[in-house]
């Protein structure tokens, strides 16, 4: 089913993209008001007001071009509630129980790596993170390098197949970025390459849920990745 493009598409996205703005905006007053722990990690400056307006341009410039390389509407009514919430869950936790059975096999972390105090903090705090990295690892980079590529080198043509090949490549940001370095340290170096597989995965399911249903798939998946990995096991089964 063709996806909602033209002004009204944009808008519809730009009306969950500004809720998604507004979420961090309540992470930030939640962690100067009530701290509850948030205010202790050096994290939380990305969740400073300088930080949020950059965030939310950068989305809004992510969407625009979204919308001229044939990405769907975030809340596309003929994209069912099951595509856009239902599966991108069941992926998410699917693979956030996989880094914790990776970390069972391999005790990748630290204990407690990510005590971040009481609830609702670390939910607030990673929900909020969710939406802040899928800026910078696809809305942004995926729909400008495809406008780029697609639309204005190739006049339209190749639009799918160059796709595929962004996707691929831009899901090696984040498990490059923060996997590889522990190859550096002596007997690491499975659990370095098996989290740099799983990390992958993620992000390539994220780029597929993007191009099929909208960027909200994309940050549900992720969302849902976090709770199990972060919030439930790093937070409060590993700090007991």
């Amino acid at each position: 089913m063709p996806p909602v493009q033209g002004s009204r598409g944009f808008g519809n996205s730009a009306r969950v993209w500004l809720g998604c703005v507004a979420f961090l905006v309540v992470v930030e007053l939640y962690i100067v008001l009530i701290g509850g722990g948030l205010d202790k990690d050096p994290r939380t400056g990305l969740f400073s007001p300088l930080s949020i307006a950059a965030f939310g341009v950068a989305g809004f410039v992510g969407i625009w071009l979204s919308h001229r390389t044939g990405f769907p509407a975030a809340w596309d009514t003929r994209i069912s509630l099951r595509s856009r919430v239902v599966y991108p869950v069941l992926l998410g936790i699917g693979i956030g129980v996989a880094l914790v059975v990776h970390d069972l096999v391999f005790h990748w972390t630290a204990p407690s790596f990510n005590a971040l105090g009481p609830f609702p903090g670390p939910l607030l705090f990673y929900a909020g993170g969710a939406i802040i990295v899928e800026v910078f690892y696809r809305l942004l980079p995926i729909p400008l390098l495809l406008w780029l590529v697609s639309n204005l080198a190739l006049r339209g043509r190749y639009r799918e197949s160059t796709f595929w090949v962004l996707a691929a490549l831009t899901s090696l940001i984040e498990p490059a970025t923060q996997d590889l370095a522990a190859l550096q340290r002596p007997g690491l170096e499975a659990a370095a390459v098996t989290v740099f597989g799983i990390d992958y995965v993620l992000n390539f399911v994220q780029a597929v849920m993007f191009r099929r249903y909208g960027f909200l798939a994309a940050i549900v998946t992720r969302v849902s990745a976090y709770v199990v990995w972060h919030v439930i096991y790093g937070n409060y089964i590993c700090a007991c």
